[in-house]
């Protein structure tokens, strides 16, 4: 289904605005959609102002797709105008530019994330995700699900304050290389990987659970039973001593993030127990890596290239971008990510009980609503049930490709005021490379139907095909399966660990999934653009990574 007739996709501002499509391949929820664009592009231009960069952000939703206009400091947003240098709010920018490269600033981040905003928001998630919301009453829900709603708005911003300190190191060592050795970045850029542990769904959660169940002759037992998965995790949790300890902690951290998506109407992990138990006896039978390995040969190939002079600052280059990789899956999955499984269990039990009182078609339908109708029938009386399944089958029936991938004059890259010091620039263009590595500004439609997309891990590999569009049961998903999919969501964490290659209409060589590929060494291929729509789920593929081909060799049926 296309949008109705009468839909129009009007700019919400003057200038350029771009679709959003690696993060929601569907319309948002309107619960969702509460705290979407606008919060993320006013935390980014706090971020970008912060590190002494130009760049602005605006965000808006249009028919429920989430679109973003790019623009530049000093001037009116969606203006073609050029700042001047002589502007005060230019002036203060390059002074902060001039500090951050002085003072190298993303590391006093990244010791704030790690020292600070984790550990703080670890705690506020876990007591949330601790409560029990199926005893709660009515008023109790009501209150828990609001106080939720508040948490999430704090966590998405969290994820996007760490941004710049999550890429620009990166950026700033990819530049190097390239000066030093002519390599282009998106060559460069898989090297970074083999960092970071969490990225294949390596937690110290997990780690816990697993040493404890190998010292368990009970638990193991469990694991190797034939019990359901859902059966298996609560016997864990029911264990006495290390085990059960370890089990409810994962359940209530690894347990509660998203796992299908980005949104409050896709899971979470507790929600797909044969694949959450799949990962913990994947990690029970092999130990859980303290590192990723597997690229030293890649490293030394490009290593090998660098003038000798500059092969220290290599090495230091590489391991301090490594270093702030990780925070690029944590600053989600340890806030947002997390903060919207809670919010969404909360949400489901209230929808459950409105839809037993046959004030609600279907639980789900719950996150149709906005909060305003939400708020004003929390007794069921303000939530129109029927307009709401009205709202989600509409939704669902649409994807990206639905929509204008732009929405005003066709974009140009902003012009910057002349006179900028050479401390701006490093950081401009270091930000300018990780940008479109991660697949922003990337084109979102392809009119031939085509199965060619970007190397995001190298290797070939040939099994069924797994659409994941949608309302998708990811049950469907069998070990050594292929994933193909819109979104590039951290929250696939769990789900990738199953598949054996993994192809995706959008992104770029540093978008979650291509660096989740990586971490496992698994191929993958991305910005295949029309992949969810040529391949049809059960297709026998062969994913050629070597080359960014994706073959059918033998359709579904």
């Amino acid at each position: 289904m296309t949008p109705k007739p009468d839909t129009t996709f009007e700019p919400p501002g003057p200038g350029t605005w771009m679709l959003d499509t690696q993060h929601y391949p569907k319309p948002m929820s309107r619960f969702d959609g509460r705290t979407g664009p606008a919060l993320i592009a006013s935390t980014m231009t706090d971020t970008s102002e912060r590190y002494g960069l130009l760049g602005t952000m605006s965000g808006a939703t249009v028919n429920g797709f989430m679109y973003m206009q790019r623009g530049l400091a000093g001037v009116t947003p969606g203006s073609t105008d050029v700042p001047s240098v002589d502007q005060p709010e230019i002036r203060e920018r390059i002074q902060r530019a001039r500090h951050v490269l002085q003072t190298k600033y993303w590391r006093e981040e990244y010791r704030e994330f790690h020292e600070t905003v984790k550990p703080d928001s670890i705690k506020r998630n876990l007591a949330l995700a601790s409560l029990d919301v199926a005893s709660m009453s009515d008023d109790q829900l009501i209150q828990h699900v609001e106080a939720c709603r508040e948490n999430l708005v704090l966590m998405r911003g969290r994820h996007h304050q760490f941004n710049t300190c999550a890429t620009l190191p990166i950026g700033l060592f990819l530049a190097d290389v390239q000066d030093w050795t002519g390599i282009e970045p998106v060559e460069v850029a898989p090297i970074v990987s083999s960092a970071s542990p969490i990225s294949v769904g390596v937690t110290p959660q997990l780690t816990m659970l697993v040493e404890a169940i190998r010292g368990d002759d009970t638990a193991q037992n469990i694991l190797s039973s034939e019990a359901p998965g859902d059966v298996k995790f609560t016997r864990l949790r029911e264990l006495s001593g290390p085990v059960g300890e370890a089990a409810e902690r994962y359940a209530l951290i690894d347990g509660h993030w998203l796992a299908t998506g980005f949104d409050l109407t896709d899971l979470y992990a507790l929600e797909l127990p044969e694949i959450l138990m799949d990962r913990i006896s994947k990690w029970v039978d092999s130990g859980t890596p303290s590192t990723v390995t597997g690229i030293d040969e890649e490293v030394q190939e490009i290593r090998i290239k660098v003038p000798e002079e500059h092969r220290e600052a290599f090495d230091a280059g590489l391991a301090e971008a490594r270093a702030h990789l990780e925070i690029k899956d944590e600053r989600g999955l340890y806030q947002d990510m997390w903060a919207k499984g809670i919010t969404r269990k909360a949400a489901l039990e209230l929808g459950f009980r409105l839809q037993a009182k046959g004030l609600l078609n279907d639980a789900e339908h719950i996150f149709e609503a906005e909060w305003s109708e939400f708020d004003a029938g929390l007794d069921g009386t303000g939530i129109p049930a029927d307009e709401l399944a009205e709202r989600r089958e509409a939704r669902m029936s649409l994807s990206w490709r639905d929509a204008p991938p732009i929405l005003g004059p066709p974009p140009s890259p902003p012009e910057l005021p002349e006179g900028l010091p050479e401390e701006m620039m490093i950081l401009i263009r270091a930000s300018g490379i990780t940008g479109p590595l991660m697949g922003m500004g990337r084109p979102a439609h392809a009119d031939p139907i085509e199965l060619s997309g970007m190397v995001a891990s190298r290797g070939t590999y040939e099994g069924t095909a797994r659409v994941a569009v949608g309302d998708y049961d990811f049950d469907l998903i069998q070990p050594g399966d292929v994933l193909v999919t819109s979104t590039h969501s951290e929250a696939y964490t769990g789900v990738s660990s199953r598949v054996g290659a993994i192809v995706t209409d959008t992104g770029g060589v540093l978008s979650h999934l291509s660096v989740i590929s990586r971490e496992m060494g698994i191929p993958s291929i991305v910005a295949c653009h029309n992949a969810t729509i040529a391949i049809k789920d059960g297709d026998r593929i062969l994913v050629d990574a070597e080359n960014g081909i994706v073959t059918i060799l033998e359709p579904a049926g």
